[in-house]
């Protein structure tokens, strides 16, 4: 459980799979750089990819482990055009405005660029609900990203909360020594999530709202 002895100070967001349902434009891309096309998958197909991260989501769709790098700044790029088509998870605005009500500092860090999330917030309003936008966090961890931001923010570690919904989230958050709150509505699966032990694993985003909002307060 979240240690309710630590008044938090800040929430940090990952962007993609956790506010930004993106898969199908990610998916897309991904399955462009291998030469396929998402039509030739089948429904079932691509509701078994969903419990994928987008490492192995890519490597799933035939693009080659040595060319990932690649991948990920052409990615970049191709989903400043994308962002149109992308969609924010139901519920998430009400957990943004609940935070912002209570005037806590949020913050996004994600490998996506900071370009195409700002372009994403202006997009849907959002852009005054966030303190900051800290893009190319990296495609193969978190840890020394998340460590920057929480210094150039003069937070605690233990008292700002990462919120992401993919085993490597986890993981750079375990690096960075801050509590952990995973969503199952991303690219990676529940099991995949607990196994690596996250501070708390929540299904829906009223949950994470009880959640960042009861350890918040006294």
């Amino acid at each position: 459980m979240v240690d309710k002895d630590t008044r938090m100070q800040a929430v940090i967001f990952d962007f993609d799979g956790t506010l930004a349902n993106s898969f199908n434009e990610v998916a897309g891309f991904l399955a462009g750089q291998a030469g396929r096309q998402l039509s030739d998958f089948s429904a079932a197909q691509l509701k078994d990819m969903h419990g994928l991260s987008m490492k192995d989501l890519a490597l799933h769709l035939g693009v080659p482990a040595w060319k990932l790098p690649l991948v990920y700044f052409r990615g970049r790029r191709s989903m400043h055009k994308r962002m149109t088509g992308v969609t924010l998870f139901p519920g998430i605005v009400e957990v943004l405005e609940a935070l912002h009500k209570d005037n806590y500092q949020l913050l996004i860090l994600s490998s996506n660029s900071a370009r195409n999330i700002k372009k994403f917030l202006s997009q849907h309003g959002l852009s005054g609900y966030f303190n900051g936008v800290y893009g190319s966090a990296g495609w193969f961890g978190k840890g020394a990203a998340l460590k920057a931001v929480v210094k150039k923010r003069r937070l605690s570690p233990t008292s700002t909360v990462y919120v992401g919904d993919e085993v490597r989230d986890v993981f750079g958050a375990h690096r960075a020594g801050m509590p952990i709150i995973a969503v199952d509505w991303g690219f990676a699966s529940s099991q995949a999530l607990l196994d690596r032990s996250p501070t708390l694993l929540v299904h829906t985003p009223a949950q994470l709202q009880k959640a960042l909002l009861d350890w918040g307060r006294p």
